[in-house]
């Protein structure tokens, strides 16, 4: 398995991700392989945007379109939880090459967690 879990954004048509190897980590009590990074501190602490060659000093991490990736052991999944505006094929299959999820199964979903107060 060389799946990995992370977290990621939309923004200024790049993707932003951090990511780690699944089986690095433990899974929880239900199965559920996850990463303890979190959008805001990465964001907004970490600066991660700047990475990926983008400016984005002193903006919010929820106004851009965000998702996180798990595993689940028991289904031999990948699930991919993001904002509805990001279920377009070519950002779907960035999230698939970027996180190694193109020979295994993956379910996407929409969950208002991640819900985007601005837009793409």
């Amino acid at each position: 398995m060389n799946n990995k879990v992370g977290i990621f954004w939309f923004a200024e048509n790049t993707l932003v991700f951090k990511a780690q190897s699944a089986i690095d980590l433990k899974p929880d009590q239900l199965g559920f392989i996850d990463s303890t990074l979190q959008h805001q501190v990465e964001w907004e602490e970490n600066n991660i945007y700047q990475l990926f060659g983008l400016m984005l000093d002193n903006t919010d991490y929820y106004n851009f379109p965000r998702g996180r990736v798990v595993f689940n052991i028991e289904q031999n999944t990948s699930c991919v939880y993001l904002d509805k505006s990001l279920f377009k094929k070519h950002i779907v299959k960035e999230i698939k090459a970027n996180f190694s999820l193109q020979d295994t199964n993956v379910r996407f979903f929409t969950d208002p967690h991640y819900n985007c107060f601005g837009s793409i």
